[in-house]
């Protein structure tokens, strides 16, 4: 009864007190000792490389979600045929190709595998540092295996097991940093009549003559290890607890089923794309997040199944992707512009600045900025609206070493990065139906400014940023195409699916031209089958090896697919090939269609053409008065200065009309003369514009990956140094207030 009244007790220790009772307690009954974690005394320097509790969270829910496999993996006799996690849950849990986009969340199957790993968040007694509890019901782990398994370092048994997630061993023990305490309790599937528990906690050591302390466990003094009890089999089931007392867990301590920073949005950010699902709950009675039946409880499947099967999904596509040895899935998705907060909706999901997620069994290992959505592909009107998942799952050893940190917690700066960020915007470009999305959303926004003094400040504003280019060192002011040189597309009517398929046909105009050593797509149309294009058994692209390769192809919408390919660096100019892709579906004939494929020389454009070959700077100013549709998706109020979006065709600078600097000298000219109104409008405009691209042509810091709040996102920036310009300008047209006057006054007579 002594035994069970201790277990008891630290079972509900949930609070800093009674962790410090529960060890008093323990000292009078028990010789114990205390353990460095992973037995080096040195220990400090591995658990604390961690910057963000979220990613050490997630290595626990990781470890648990490993667990329930292994468990499966032991019952079903360690088959030895299972190559990744995915497979695994396929095949013994029975969900489509491992992926939870393709479950019924409601059946009773996945609501009982979810019930197998549970997150929940318990009172600490401060409510800024709630406790954490990660319960799962999976192999359990023995008292003499703590040190090699959960409080090791560096020191996995998981490389050799396939259908697991995790490898390194190291991720959650970052967790520890962050709780003031942390309990682990493990009753293991081979000796279920044992529970094991212990405490880890941080020891400062002696302040006079340690350089810094060291993280440590409790551990009975004759073995070493845990603290064992011999219980009934009711009161710990099979599996493993780690509570974190009371946890610093910064920005996700909100309610855990809040939408946003929540223990919701964590798990379904940072497991974007899990192999199981899982449950959290919330059960602090401290707070109002208690509802009326008592515990709020969700289960979390990741951002994929909320895109692929999202209500303010408008549009979304993927395609599969050669890259070195290995393949990635792109997936893309653009978020509805209509209803209610749908320009801020991307935050339910991810980072605005960082909407271009990568990773590796479902867990996010880092992110992409969104200058590839501004600034490379110049789509502004989807910024904050496209989202993007590079899924890692079959990328080759190598790769993911240069790619991939222990942590989990960021990405490397290789050259395998910069080729990686290459293949998502070629992938992203080759879909035209981005830049069709784009230019309508631009269209609800665009007012034609025709009039001759907005004519006049587009033309001075081109010759002053060209005169700043050739002038300064600073940034380069982004040049584009004039408008007209663009066609744009007619509607394309929806294919439907014919059995069998007849008709696989290039649209591209042919021979397309195409550079050396620089990739190129094929755009298709179809009545065939969208499954065919999925396996190399029905579907193959045929291009000779001493030309090219082809790297990959998209899912198929509406009947239209693109093909992506990558020319040889070793082509010269006038090289040309046959490029064919061929369907061979069942029981059907065999259909084709082939284009010719010639290398061109680059286009060699001067910084600075002259005359008929110059390129126009074409820069619409646009004012935006409160009420207009771009000030209410923009969430613009009287602080708000102007926002640049920037196309292929053109640079649009929206400038608020109702700016309280720019208002307060608008009201003090309207008392004088509705012509002098017009007049600081027009120098306003003018001198904003030309400062807001100067601002946007600045180069994004170098520590832009290190960014992971929106306090310090770009775009907060970008505001920042804008209203110090409003200021600035609207101080100056101020000081100049009575010559303006006076000009005015003189031209009326």
């Amino acid at each position: 009864m002594e035994r069970e009244n201790l277990f008891e007790k630290w079972l509900n220790a949930i609070s800093v007190s009674h962790v410090l009772d529960l060890i008093t307690e323990i000292q009078k009954v028990r010789d114990i000792a205390w353990r460095p974690v992973g037995d080096r005394e040195t220990n400090l320097a591995t658990i604390n490389l961690g910057s963000d509790p979220a990613a050490g969270v997630i290595e626990r829910v990781t470890n648990a979600l490993d667990s329930i496999l292994e468990r499966k993996w032991i019952e079903l006799g360690k088959p030895n045929d299972i190559d990744n996690p995915r497979q695994a849950v396929e095949e013994w849990f029975g969900i489509e190709s491992g992926r939870l986009a393709n479950i019924n969340p409601r059946s009773k199957e996945i609501k009982s595998i979810a019930e197998k790993v549970v997150l929940t968040l318990l009172d600490s007694g401060d409510r800024n540092r709630p406790t954490l509890d990660v319960r799962d019901f999976g192999t359990g782990i023995k008292s003499s295996e703590f040190k090699n398994t959960i409080l090791s370092l560096n020191a996995s048994r998981k490389l050799n097991k396939r259908f697991l997630a995790g490898a390194f061993g190291q991720g959650g023990s970052t967790a520890l940093s962050y709780s003031e305490f942390t309990i682990i309790i493990s009753k293991s599937m081979f000796e279920p009549q044992e529970v094991a528990a212990t405490v880890v906690r941080f020891n400062q050591g002696d302040l006079r003559n340690d350089k810094y302390g060291l993280y440590e466990y409790l551990v009975d003094q004759v073995t070493g290890d845990p603290i064992t009890f011999i219980l009934p089999d009711n009161v710990f089931e099979v599996g493993t607890l780690v509570r974190h007392v009371a946890m610093d867990l910064k920005k996700y301590n909100s309610g855990a089923t809040n939408l946003t920073g929540s223990l919701w949005y964590l798990t379904h950010h940072y497991l974007f794309d899990p192999v199981l699902p899982f449950t959290i709950e919330d059960r602090r009675e401290s707070t109002s997040y208690h509802d009326k039946y008592g515990v709020v409880g969700r289960t979390i499947f990741g951002n994929n199944k909320r895109l692929v099967n999202g209500e303010h999904v408008e549009y979304q596509r993927s395609a599969i992707q050669t890259f070195k040895n290995g393949k990635v899935k792109i997936s893309w998705w653009v978020l509805s512009n209509k209803g209610d907060n749908a320009s801020t909706r991307i935050k339910l999901y991810t980072l605005p600045s960082k909407p271009i997620i990568i990773t590796f069994n479902g867990q996010k290992q880092g992110e992409l900025t969104n200058t590839i959505i501004k600034n490379d592909l110049k789509l502004p009107y989807l910024d904050k609206y496209l989202i993007v998942q590079v899924d890692c799952d079959n990328l080759d050893n190598e790769s993911r070493r240069q790619l991939f940190t222990t942590t989990r917690e960021s990405l490397r700066e290789t050259s395998i990065m910069d080729e990686l960020k290459q293949l998502v915007f070629e992938c992203l470009a080759g879909d035209e139906n981005l830049i069709e999305i784009n230019n309508a959303r631009k269209a609800r926004y665009f007012k034609s400014a025709s009039n001759h003094t907005i004519e006049n400040i587009r033309k001075r504003l081109a010759d002053r940023l060209k005169t700043y280019v050739k002038s300064s060192s600073g940034g380069k002011i982004p040049r584009v195409t004039p408008p007209d040189t663009k066609k744009i597309r007619e509607p394309r009517p929806i294919i439907p699916v014919s059995y069998p398929p007849t008709l696989l046909e290039i649209t591209n105009k042919n021979p397309r031209m195409v550079y050396a050593g620089k990739s190129f797509y094929l755009n298709f149309r179809t009545n065939a089958d969208p499954s065919y294009f999925e396996s190399d058994e029905y579907f193959t692209a045929i291009i000779d090896p001493n030309f090219g390769v082809f790297k990959g192809i998209t899912t198929l919408k509406d009947g239209y697919g693109i093909a992506y390919f990558e020319v040889n660096e070793s082509c010269q100019i006038g090289d040309q090939t046959e490029v064919t892709l061929e369907l061979r579906p069942k029981n059907a004939k065999t259909l084709s269609s082939s284009i010719n494929v010639i290398v061109r020389d680059l286009p060699k454009v001067d910084d600075y053409p002259q005359g008929d070959l110059a390129i126009t700077t074409n820069i619409n100013p646009i004012w935006v008065n409160e009420g207009d549709e771009y000030w209410i998706d923009n969430n613009w109020d009287e602080n708000s200065v102007a926002k640049v979006e920037q196309q292929e065709d053109s640079i649009d600078v929206y400038v608020s009309g109702g700016n309280k600097h720019l208002n307060m000298l608008i009201s003090r000219a309207r008392r004088k003369d509705e012509q002098l109104v017009s007049v600081i409008r027009d120098m306003y405009l003018e001198h904003i514009c030309f400062h807001a691209l100067l601002i946007q042509a600045k180069e994004v810091p170098k520590d832009i990956f290190s960014i992971t709040d929106e306090e310090h996102e770009p775009d907060k920036l970008f505001e920042e140094e804008l209203a110090r310009v409003c200021e600035t300008i609207c101080g100056m047209i101020n000081q100049i207030y009575e010559l303006l006057l006076v000009e005015v006054a003189a031209t009326k007579e």
